[in-house]
């Protein structure tokens, strides 16, 4: 179902039934092997906001010494269109930040209400419309890499639990993306480098070059 093309939809999330299916469906994608990370990134965003009816999606990175978040990909569903690169920065939102360093999520029913949200008030969120958040921490190996938003549209539906699992089981498949991302990263440097090698080799003299030598 095609979420994007029926904007009288009822923003309300599929049953935990089919939300788990629906995540069981995205971890089996043979994207998060074959596709690159933007775009297995714009699958997730895309496909978290089709399943849940949320108005906008995103997933962010930490930069700069987590004095950063950097937009990798931003999915909106009223346009059905995809943006990235947008930053926020920890010296403009504090709060926010350190939420997002020591709760395990941060879950707005009113975001220019909320504690960690209400400095967005003059700008991010009358900008785009947003109603409420619930934001959760990504984490890679112990440490916060970056967070997955959810963003109402102009409505004020409460957050629940099941709100909160689902979040967390596509915040895991972004985690996911980016280890499998990092690990083709360093086999394709790993070649890069065996390659220039090679390519040392093949110039230096033969007296020079112990034949024994086996590059893996």
């Amino acid at each position: 179902m095609d979420l994007t093309r029926n904007p009288g939809i009822n923003l309300t999330l599929m049953s935990p039934t089919d939300l788990q299916e629906g995540v069981a469906r995205l971890s089996r994608g043979a994207y998060f092997k074959e596709a690159t990370l933007d775009v297995t990134l714009s699958i997730l965003t895309e496909s978290a906001a089709q399943m849940s009816g949320i108005g906008r999606v995103s997933i962010w990175a930490l930069c700069d010494s987590q004095a950063e978040l950097r937009c990798l990909d931003l999915y909106e569903l009223a346009g059905a269109h995809h943006r990235k690169g947008m930053s926020l920065h920890a010296k403009d939102y504090p709060h926010y930040f350190r939420a997002l360093r020591s709760e395990e999520c941060i879950a707005a029913d009113d975001a220019s209400l909320h504690p960690a949200t209400r400095e967005f008030v003059g700008n991010y969120l009358a900008e785009n419309g947003i109603t409420a958040l619930l934001d959760t921490p990504i984490h890679i190996r112990g440490g916060l890499e970056g967070v997955l938003c959810l963003e109402q549209v102009a409505t004020h539906l409460p957050w629940t639990a099941t709100h909160r699992l689902f979040a967390h089981a596509v915040a895991n498949l972004v985690a996911l993306a980016l280890v499998e991302y990092e690990a083709e990263e360093a086999r394709r440097q790993n070649e890069m480098a065996q390659e220039r090698l090679r390519d040392v080799l093949k110039n230096l003299p033969v007296s020079a070059v112990d034949r024994n030598i086996q590059l893996v």
